[in-house]
């Protein structure tokens, strides 16, 4: 998911405005919205709205076109995740691979249809916390809330370990650990910045993410001798190599199908709201293309010696363009520096807001003091988790396994549930149960793995391969 329309969907998630607890001039809802008596029709577009955001921002929204949608939410759902993704192939196989691929990009296109039906209920639904408010209260927001908080946090610790191992792969006699320290130090002041002169690099991360499939291809296809060869490619396995590992797929795999926070605000600002699910099934197209592009060509170029970047592979491999893919190396170093500050941004924001509502500071001065010290204690822990959990694939396997399935699966059809279940058929129910029924098993048993230890999977994969 885009760093910058993350950040945006909390953002306005914390401006909302609630409902007043004490006013009894309200009515039910389905199961448990409550709406105003005042005003109440059988058109959804009629009621008076539940949820009431300021003006200025309301009036923000529905000025962009489909194709700017389009790539609004491309840019939503493509990530670092792709870097990763011939890793997941290599553990799960081809079928496995493509039958969990396909399973998470189907699902997690249903589930963003789901959002929209949802946010008809209210036109002053905007956001995920709105959605959380209207279908299980202010427990609700609160628990998705801290969520958020807490996948922003993982991610965040994946970018330094991205940004560590691909730094590693350029200069290879240097330090882990001091590379990342020097990350660190270049990148902890931009936090301290206003966030206005760090919002404008989206569109990095596209021409990145884009310009690593087309390298692939390029160096797949001017290499003739395996490794790194799609003309004369690995031997790759139909099965998993080892089943005990194929748990860790599921979150490597979902981990690229994670943009549905950022969905209810690209719905609302689109000028022709009615070309939505058109505008899911773009999105989804090209970003799937490019993600298989990718995972396919990675793991048939490597086969079994896939590492959990594939940049290390490309970096690491004798006989490509050393130019072409050191650019490539660091279009993906800079890109996870250019998002640090922007996703740690509602992370700082929080504790901030927090400790200025227990603690009185007037002077302006004071408090840049403290946002100064705080941040940085915050991009410490960061560093420090990235050093102790170094393994960039279980960040990411725990990213797609918990948050993923949890953030773009579980919760729309939750809320699709207890919004409209009352009145869906029963072959629409047994198909949202079903899909949520797969997506919690996936995702506690993919969570469970995440942390099961390295070495004795390694261990059970060898001793399956002799």
């Amino acid at each position: 998911m885009s760093v910058k329309s993350q950040m945006a969907t909390y953002l306005q998630g914390r401006r909302q405005v609630e409902p007043n607890d004490g006013d009894n001039s309200r009515r039910e809802y389905g199961n448990n919205v409550t709406l105003p008596a005042t005003g109440i029709t059988d058109d959804a577009s009629e009621r008076t709205p539940l949820i009431s955001h300021p003006v200025t921002i309301v009036e923000d929204f529905g000025k962009s076109t489909v194709k700017q949608t389009v790539f609004n939410s491309v840019n939503a759902l493509m990530g670092i995740a792709i870097l990763s993704l011939p890793f997941a192939f290599k553990y799960a196989g081809w079928l496995f691979g493509v039958s969990i691929f396909l399973f998470c990009l189907i699902q997690t296109n249903y589930t963003a249809k789901l959002i929209k039906k949802c946010l008809d209920t209210d036109s002053g639904c905007l956001t995920y916390a709105d959605l959380a408010y209207l279908a299980f209260g202010k427990k609700g927001r609160l628990i998705m809330g801290g969520l958020f908080l807490l996948d922003l946090f993982n991610a965040t610790v994946a970018l330094m370990i991205l940004t560590g191992d691909s730094l590693q792969t350029l200069f290879p006699n240097v330090d882990l650990v001091r590379l990342k320290l020097i990350a660190f130090f270049i990148i902890t002041p931009t936090t301290w910045m206003p966030i206005h002169f760090l919002s404008h690099v989206s569109i990095f991360g596209i021409a990145a993410t884009i310009s690593l499939a087309v390298v692939i291809l390029i160096d797949g296809f001017t290499k003739f001798d395996p490794p790194g060869s799609l003309l004369n490619p690995m031997e790759t396995h139909f099965l998993p190599p080892n089943w005990m590992v194929l748990p860790l797929a599921f979150g490597l795999i979902n981990a690229g199908f994670t943009g549905h926070a950022v969905f209810p605000s690209l719905y609302r600002d689109m000028a022709k709201p009615e070309s939505y699910n058109s505008m899911v099934n773009y999105s989804y197209l090209i970003a799937s293309t490019i993600y298989i592009t990718v995972a396919a060509s990675g793991y048939l170029m490597f086969g079994s010696g896939t590492m959990e970047e594939i940049t290390i592979n490309i970096m690491s491999t004798r006989g490509f363009n050393v130019l072409l893919n050191s650019i490539v190396i660091w279009m993906i170093v800079i890109n996870p520096l250019s998002k640090y500050p922007l996703m740690l941004t509602p992370i700082n924001i929080s504790i901030e807001v927090v400790f200025f509502k227990m603690v009185s500071i007037g002077s302006k001065f004071s408090r840049n003091v403290y946002t100064i010290i705080s941040r940085t204690f915050v991009s410490f822990l960061i560093l420090y988790t990235s050093i102790i959990f170094p393994e960039f694939d279980r960040a990411m396997s725990l990213l797609g396994a918990f948050f993923s399935f949890l953030i773009s699966a579980i919760f729309p059809i939750l809320c699709y549930l207890k919004l409209f279940g009352h009145q869906l058929s029963n072959k629409t129910l047994a198909l949202n149960i079903m899909f949520l029924v797969i997506s919690t098993i996936m995702a506690i048993i993919g969570t469970i793995w995440t942390f099961f230890p390295r070495e004795w999977l390694d261990d059970k994969v060898e001793s399956h391969m002799i």
